[in-house]
């Protein structure tokens, strides 16, 4: 690239915020113009007065020494003659656990219109935006762990409509040249492959017209509600006299749990009647504005953003548990979505390796193809950090050396293949596979052929009491090895299978003999019983025979240790074993306090301790889609797939899955006499179809043949629509 980066010398500040302007003139409006933009932090993108790119920019890059840029499409918004170029650049200035700064804020862009290049450079006209304030030193700032701070914004400095095509920036200097594109301490520039955020508009909160023409006479408190929880930036048209302090912040600002608060906002009024919107993003189900005495509201708004995918999935069905757990399930998965996968969009907004690879696999049952961007990127971003030295990090990006939970780690791993098996997409495994590689065999195996306990940085296989790490890690690392072989096998890495052969045969001869006691797997516990997650996965890796699953069962309808996120561990090996309706009975009696509470995403633990939006709880979302109505690939990318619903004593299920193939349909009624089904399968696909039976006899009349197996007539069709 021939732009520079530019900024203004000595403005490196926490929370700085810069406008840029330039202006070109054109002899005709271009048929094609791709910008190309990189900041650290965010942008703001505006021509000729319209906003374009409404934070724009991405957290820094895949490795530790590159930044991500946006390539955006401008040729509509210029015309011919002089235009308007301007950006909003607000420079975060200190890491967070989803953010590694570079010391320095910046802006780069580059276009070519008509042949003209328009690069960053010194002749760029900069200034300081003088609203933006210093905090407040009575206020709490946002935690360490948020690489965004709390906004002030004082609108009695404000500059207008700066970006506007008439505004007068003759005073303004020009921009300082810092480095060129892909030096400095910004490192290599690597383009973006995520969508720009969706944005869903000013909206009215649910009792917007509750308070127009509201007057405060005292300091009051306005508690303003919306539809579900979800990512806002919020907006407010006020009169009032100068100097009022009017506090924004929602519902999720103050976490209990840890003492630390969240993003919030700060408006200091001008004078007369007046705008604002405050564009660093928070979350909650309710916004609180506190309005000083003699301020007069006219409309107080909200912009919803958020990761651009739509809600193609859906499961249904007559029971209204279900329906709603499976519901506040996808709001959840959706509220930590943004520049990566988080685990919760209010304390941390941070990519831990456990919740991505929980996201991951929910979403194949309820996103379009746009998600699966966002896991690449991970992917991307977990390649890329990995040391040289084997550690796989965690939390990627992170400001810690070497941080490692090898628990996470370990699913990770299992999750690249999870990945390929629904999307048949090879770049995962090309991605991911050295750094899988060099994870796994930094491992050491103790002499009785099992693999010696790592404990990484923080000592932890999932929350919750009574883990039983041994076997817990045992079958971790076994299904990690799987995934690694079955990626190289596909990739050509011959030499390697060797390897993993090795491991795994030596696990699998050692894990009976070594944890099966008393007729369920055991090695230590707090309280001396057996563990629901260590047994869970002895089941998913394969290591437990079938012979065992009774006694296996049985641990797992008693046992309740795992949090919500081994939960869903829990769920699928039961599901596995073929005890759908022992799923239903645990989900019903887990998940009855999270789906009762009046809020519409899932909490962190069983109590309301922790967040209220991690979506690592959502692992019902696919015990539903997937053994419920029981959707699932056969071969990779739903080449085969199968559809078996288990009706688990419901009337009616309707459920959409969207594969990689195309929209996979299922709707059946089951009634005492007959079950009337009705299913659509997707072109280039093979589905194995199975109509449940009704006092275990076949259809006594049906156009297509079929085969009786426990229970059901079995199908096999190929692309089309039936009726069953």
């Amino acid at each position: 690239m021939k732009a520079k980066w530019v900024w203004k010398n000595g403005e490196n500040n926490e929370n700085t915020w810069l406008c840029f302007v330039k202006k070109i003139s054109l002899d005709t409006a271009p048929c094609s113009c791709v910008a190309k933009i990189a900041t650290d932090s965010k942008y703001w993108l505006y021509i000729n007065g319209k906003c374009v790119v409404f934070e724009g920019g991405l957290k820094r890059g895949p490795s530790k020494n590159e930044t991500y840029y946006d390539e955006v499409d401008i040729s509509e918004f210029l015309t011919a003659g002089e235009n308007t170029i301007a950006a909003l650049v607000w420079y975060f200035g200190k890491n967070g656990f989803s953010h590694l700064s570079s010391g320095m804020g910046g802006f780069l862009f580059e276009a070519d219109v008509n042949g003209i290049s328009i690069c960053s450079d010194n002749t760029w006209k900069v200034i300081k935006h003088p609203s933006y304030v210093d905090a407040d030193e009575n206020d709490d700032k946002a935690n360490f762990r948020l690489s965004e701070s709390n906004i002030y914004f004082d609108a009695s400095k404000d500059l207008g409509k700066w970006y506007a095509h008439d505004y007068d920036i003759s005073e303004w200097e020009n921009a300082d040249i810092i480095c060129h594109a892909g030096e400095g301490a910004y490192g290599g520039l690597c383009k973006r492959i995520i969508p720009q955020l969706k944005d869903y508009g000013l909206k009215d909160y649910i009792n917007s017209a509750d308070y127009e023409g509201f007057t405060a006479t005292d300091e009051t408190v306005l508690k303003m509600k919306l539809p579900y929880n979800a990512q806002i930036t919020p907006y407010l048209k006020i009169t009032a006299p100068p100097g009022k302090r009017i506090g924004i912040k929602s519902d999720t600002y103050d976490d209990l749990e840890w003492e630390t608060k969240s993003i919030m906002a700060v408006y200091y009024t001008g004078d007369g009647t007046q705008e604002y919107e405050s564009l660093g993003w928070i979350n909650g189900e309710e916004i609180y504005y506190t309005v000083p005495a003699g301020v007069t509201i006219h409309s107080l708004k909200y912009r919803e953003t958020g990761y651009d995918t739509e809600f193609a999935g859906c499961f249904e069905c007559d029971d209204e548990f279900l329906n709603k757990l499976w519901q506040k399930s996808l709001r959840t998965l959706y509220i930590t979505m943004r520049d990566n996968f988080m685990d919760c969009p209010d304390r941390e907004r941070t990519q831990w390796w456990g919740d991505v690879n929980v996201e991951m696999q929910m979403m194949m049952y309820c996103l379009d193809e746009k998600a699966l961007l966002l896991y690449q990127k991970g992917v991307d971003t977990m390649a890329g950090w990995a040391e040289d030295n084997g550690y796989m990090l965690t939390v990627v990006p992170s400001v810690t050396a070497n941080f490692e939970l090898p628990f996470q780690n370990l699913a990770g791993i299992w999750g690249f293949w999870y990945y390929y098996e629904y999307t048949g997409d090879r770049s995962v495994p090309e991605r991911a596979y050295e750094a899988s590689k060099r994870y796994l065999l930094s491992y050491d195996m103790n002499p009785d052929g099992l693999v010696i306990h790592r404990q990484g940085s923080w000592d932890w296989p999932d929350w919750g009491d009574n883990s039983d790490i041994a076997p817990m890690e045992n079958a971790w690392y076994y299904m990690a090895l799987k995934s690694c072989k079955s990626m190289a096998e596909l990739l050509g890495y011959d030499a390697d299978i060797v390897l993993y052969n090795e491991r795994m045969m030596s696990i699998a001869a050692n894990y009976n003999r070594v944890f099966w006691k008393n007729g369920y797997y055991y090695d230590n516990t707090t309280n001396g019983k057996p563990d629901d997650r260590a047994n869970a996965l002895a089941v998913l890796s394969g290591l437990a025979d079938k012979s065992r699953y009774d006694e296996i069962l049985k641990v797992l309808k008693t046992a309740e240790n795992s949090s919500p996120y081994m939960e869903k561990y829990v769920l699928d090996a039961i599901c596995e074993m073929g005890y759908i309706d022992a799923a239903m009975e645990r989900i019903k009696r887990r998940y009855r306090e999270m789906v009762d509470y009046d809020y519409s995403t899932l909490w962190e633990y069983w109590s309301k301790d922790g967040t209220l939006n991690h979506a690592w709880s959502g692992g019902p979302l696919i015990t539903m889609s997937k053994y419920i109505a029981g959707i699932r690939p056969i071969d990779t990318a739903y080449k085969t797939f199968e559809i078996k619903p288990h009706m688990c004593g419901l009337k009616h299920i309707k459920c959409a899955v969207p594969s990689v193939k195309g929209m996979i349909l299922l709707d059946i009624e089951k009634t005492a006499e007959r079950v009337k089904m009705s299913v659509t399968i997707p072109e280039n696909t093979i589905a194995e179809v199975y109509l449940p039976l009704v006092n275990n006899m076949p259809p006594e009349t049906c156009e297509h043949e079929f085969t009786v197996t426990d229970g059901y007539a079995k199908f096999i069709f190929s692309a089309g629509n039936y009726e069953l």
